[in-house]
């Protein structure tokens, strides 16, 4: 990315991610009851594991953040679905998960979208079908300009970082991802008469950790955003208990 723009603002952005290892116990007795309905839902055990770590994630490092203790802090939804925070308006996050891991963004002043993906979990033949419903044409371009081993993992890189700034502008899917494009400077250009309220400057990678598999992750935020850093959780424990000091 070039250098930032002097005076220009700078997001303030945490990033977070827990691994759901085997065993990793993930409790409903701090969630709201709603969220708790929620979970009573899910048909897939899987996926209700997945959003109770997600939410405890969310209480246990945003709860520190704001100096409340995790059940006390009020999560909402947006009419797209999409959890914001009603009592503190100058602090924005997003949630993202793979079949074993959770990821958090936190950002202070802005708003901030984040996706993360295992490399393996869309095959080449799954890739090549979603990808003109994901990809404007020169995106589309640009892969068949790649080597045929390389087009598996660049579609990768395009959907993380498109995912991460459609959830920024706060309707995720419920706009068409064709409508945005990928800029070579990691920011996003509008490719349709429907407005949105500002660009998106994005930060893309991969994680390597020893102890849990390997995941892409991109990081979208409506101010220029220097390189994040990640905070890799293997307990949810540790921050619930550090939250819950605050009752």
């Amino acid at each position: 990315m070039p250098a930032l723009p002097k005076g220009e603002e700078i997001a303030q952005i945490e990033l977070h991610s827990l691994y759901l290892r085997d065993g990793l116990d993930v409790s409903t007795a701090l969630l709201s009851d709603a969220e708790k309905a929620r979970v009573a839902a899910f048909r897939s055990r899987d996926a209700a594991r997945l959003f109770i770590a997600g939410r405890l994630l969310c209480r246990g490092i945003i709860g520190r953040m704001v100096g409340c203790a995790p059940q006390a802090l009020t999560i909402s939804l947006t009419p797209y679905g999409r959890p914001y925070l009603p009592d503190h308006a100058d602090i924005d996050f997003n949630l993202s998960h793979t079949t074993d891991r959770v990821a958090l963004a936190v950002c202070r002043g802005g708003r901030v979208g984040i996706d993360i993906e295992q490399p393996g979990r869309l095959s080449e033949t799954e890739a090549l079908e979603v990808m003109p419903l994901i990809l404007c044409e020169r995106e589309l371009d640009d892969i068949q300009r790649q080597p045929p081993e390389q087009q598996h993992k660049t579609f990768l890189s395009y959907w993380v970082r498109k995912e991460a700034a459609l959830k920024c502008r706060g309707r995720g899917f419920l706009d068409d991802p064709r409508d945005i494009a990928l800029e070579p400077a990691d920011t996003t250009e509008n490719m349709s008469n429907r407005p949105f309220h500002e660009a998106n400057f994005i930060r893309f990678g991969s994680c390597h950790s020893e102890n849990a598999p390997n995941f892409l992750w991109a990081v979208a935020a409506s101010q220029m955003l220097p390189e994040p850093v990640w905070q890799q959780h293997q307990d949810i424990g540790s921050l619930i208990h550090d939250s819950l000091k605050l009752k």
